[in-house]
């Protein structure tokens, strides 16, 4: 049995400021973070995101690699937010000792949808830079587009129907080792929304009451796709660290800036596409007894 296995992952959902709380926590002198935010470790096999060498299929004994060697903290965590639609995952984490607990943090369902469009055309290359976000929807449900084998661009809209993929997570897990938090709450209050977090975790709040709480990951816009390209070509290639950290700081200087702002035809395709999940979403705060009324304003 390896020595070191997390007993916290936030695991869910994409663009919902999972990197940031994840840093932000991992930064608390009592919680050890993973070597890198999402291992991928308990990822559905068949996932683009799938690496057969880095699975749990090989043993658990490979989850100690993601973590620093005789790590010891009161939390020790890892953050991959696609878990939340990984049976993998579930199955994995029901059983594993020390009953890790799951943190899922929600965004309203187009404007998640909408995130995870933008980020995938501008930070990667899984949807095609002329497509347009009602274009993008049309592929989801139609196809035939497989946005190079991304089953998150793919599966998006089901995805988003957040409460079909929570229940089993409670039901494997059961409700006590599993917390639901919505981005909208972060947004509003981060200290606030760390401290119900640390509560549920044991974990002393008062090293957040000075805290800067930095931003991390966010969807941004190249200036130049032929950069942009070069950048994917080569960033997976390089190892991880301060040089990799300090060259990605000057590449985002220099060829990114803030996505444009949603245009009126896209403000028309959310405000339709926000309507479509108020079944799932009257399911959802009904489930988790959630209050989320915002989501329909």
């Amino acid at each position: 049995m390896p020595d070191v296995l997390p007993n916290f992952l936030i695991a869910g959902v994409p663009k919902a400021g999972t990197s940031s709380v994840h840093g932000w926590l991992a930064d608390h002198p009592d919680c050890i973070g993973s070597l890198e935010k999402e291992t991928y470790f308990l990822v559905d096999p068949g996932t683009h995101m799938h690496r057969p060498d880095n699975h749990v299929s090989n043993g658990l004994a490979g989850y100690a690699a993601h973590f620093p060697a005789g790590a010891q903290a009161q939390i020790i965590m890892e953050s991959t937010p696609a878990y939340i639609y990984s049976a993998t995952a579930r199955d994995t984490l029901r059983d594993m000792s020390g009953t890790p607990k799951l943190l899922f943090i929600l965004r309203e369902p187009s404007a998640q949808v909408h995130s995870l469009f933008r980020y995938f055309q501008n930070n990667w290359d899984w949807v095609p830079s002329d497509m347009s976000f009602a274009d993008f929807l049309t592929a989801c449900r139609t196809g035939p587009h497989d946005f190079k084998g991304n089953e998150l661009a793919q599966n998006c809209l089901t995805n988003a129907a957040y409460v079909d993929h929570l229940i089993p997570w409670r039901d494997a897990l059961g409700p006590d080792r599993i917390k639901v938090m919505l981005f909208d709450d972060l947004l509003a209050d981060q200290s606030a929304f760390v401290a119900d977090v640390c509560t549920w975790l044991h974990l002393d709040p008062t090293f957040f009451e000075t805290y800067a709480f930095p931003r991390e990951n966010e969807t941004y816009q190249p200036r130049s796709r032929g950069l942009q390209k070069l950048n994917l070509a080569i960033r997976s290639r390089l190892p991880k660290g301060a040089a990799y950290n300090a060259a990605r700081a000057v590449y985002r200087r220099l060829n990114t800036r803030v996505p444009d702002a949603v245009s009126v035809t896209e403000d028309k395709v959310l405000a339709d596409l926000k309507a479509e999940f108020s079944d799932a979403n009257a399911r959802l705060a009904k489930a988790f007894d959630l209050d989320l009324s915002r989501w329909s304003a």
